[in-house]
C-alpha cells in the first residue's frame, strides 16, 4: 500500500509544483509599464488562499473491511478476516476564512471502494484426481459523508524537484469530523471437487456466502493540503471510521463431503466491528 501511495503522490505533485514555479518566475520578471488598454487584458485577480472559496476534491483511498466468513472443510478452512478494498472519493463544498490563518470547510463526499481485481485460484495439477477447485472473493463499500474541518494556513518557499526552481506553496494542516451512511456487499465462492476416479473416494465441499451490511459511519481524522498559487492543491489524509452496522444479512449455502447443501440465512442486528482506518491521497481545486 505504501508503494502505491508514494507513486500516486509523485504523479499528482508534478502539476502542482509546475504551476507554482511558473508563478514564481512571473513574479521575478522585470516589471514593465503597461497602458490602460494592456491592463484591461490582464487576467482576473490572482488566487488568494486567505479568502472564502468553493472547493472540489477527488482522490484515491484504501481500507481493510473485516468479514465474518467461517467454514471448516476437509481441504480448506476459511476464517473471519479483513478484505482489502480500493477505490475513490469525490467531494464538493465551501470554505470560510476565519482570520489569523484559520479556515473552516464543509463538504459533502461520495465514495466507492471494492475488489476491482478479483482472484480465482484453481487446483494444483499435481494433486491426483483433482477435478475442479477455486476460491473467489468480491466486495464493495459505497456511501456518502457530511464532513466539517478546520485548518491553519502558512506559506513557505521550497525547491521544485522537477524543474530545479524555487516555488511558493501554502501548507494547510487540518483536522476533521464527519458522519454518513454506507452499504457494504461482500461475497465468497469456494468450491473443491476431486470427482471419482479408479474407485477412490470423492472430496467435495462448497461454501457460497453473501454478506450485506447497512452502516452508519462516524469518522475523525486529519491531514494536510499543499496549495498552489493557482488554487490547485494536493491532499494527504488519514481517518478513523467507526462503522455502526445497524443490520447485517448473511445468506448462502455450504456443503461438506458427507452430505448435501446446507442453507445459510441470518439477520444480525448491531454486530460489532473494529474501527477502520482509511488512508487517502488526492487533489482538488479552490475557486
Amino acid at each position: 500500500m505504501n508503494k502505491i501511495l508514494l507513486t500516486a503522490l509523485v504523479i499528482v505533485s508534478f502539476p502542482l509544483f509546475a504551476q507554482s514555479t511558473q508563478t514564481v518566475l512571473k513574479q521575478e520578471e522585470t516589471p514593465t509599464l503597461n497602458s490602460s488598454t494592456e491592463l484591461d487584458d490582464v487576467e482576473d485577480k490572482p488566487f488568494n488562499p486567505r479568502e472564502g472559496h468553493w472547493i472540489s476534491t477527488i482522490g484515491a483511498e484504501g481500507m481493510s473491511y473485516k468479514l465474518p466468513f467461517d467454514f471448516n472443510g476437509v481441504r480448506k478452512d476459511i476464517t473471519p478476516g479483513p478484505q482489502e478494498l480500493w477505490g475513490g472519493r469525490i467531494g464538493l463544498g465551501g470554505e470560510i476564512y476565519l482570520g489569523a490563518g484559520f479556515n473552516t470547510t464543509t463538504k459533502v463526499e461520495g465514495y466507492f471502494v471494492g475488489t476491482f481485481f478479483t482472484r480465482s485460484v484453481t487446483g494444483d495439477p499435481e494433486v491426483r484426481n483433482l477435478e475442479f477447485a477455486f476460491t473467489k472473493k468480491t466486495g464493495q463499500v459505497f456511501g456518502g459523508d457530511l464532513v466539517q474541518s478546520i485548518g491553519f494556513m502558512f506559506d513557505f518557499k521550497t525547491k521544485n524537484p522537477f524543474m530545479d526552481q524555487m516555488t511558493y506553496l501554502t501548507m494547510e494542516p487540518f483536522i476533521e469530523a464527519g458522519i454518513g451512511y454506507a452499504q457494504a456487499y461482500n461475497r465468497i465462492n469456494y468450491h473443491y471437487n476431486t470427482g471419482r476416479v479408479d474407485g477412490t473416494s470423492q472430496v467435495l465441499e462448497d461454501y457460497r456466502v453473501k454478506v450485506e451490511d447497512g452502516i452508519m459511519n462516524q469518522r475523525v481524522g486529519g491531514g494536510i493540503n499543499l496549495i498552489s498559487r493557482g488554487g490547485f492543491f494536493l491532499y494527504l489524509r488519514s481517518t478513523v471510521n467507526r462503522y455502526d452496522i445497524n443490520k447485517r444479512k448473511i445468506s448462502g449455502s455450504q456443503r461438506f463431503d458427507d452430505g448435501g447443501p446446507i442453507k445459510i440465512s441470518q439477520d444480525i442486528k448491531n454486530p460489532k466491528i473494529a474501527p477502520v482506518t482509511i488512508y487517502a491521497i488526492g487533489g482538488g481545486y479552490k475557486f
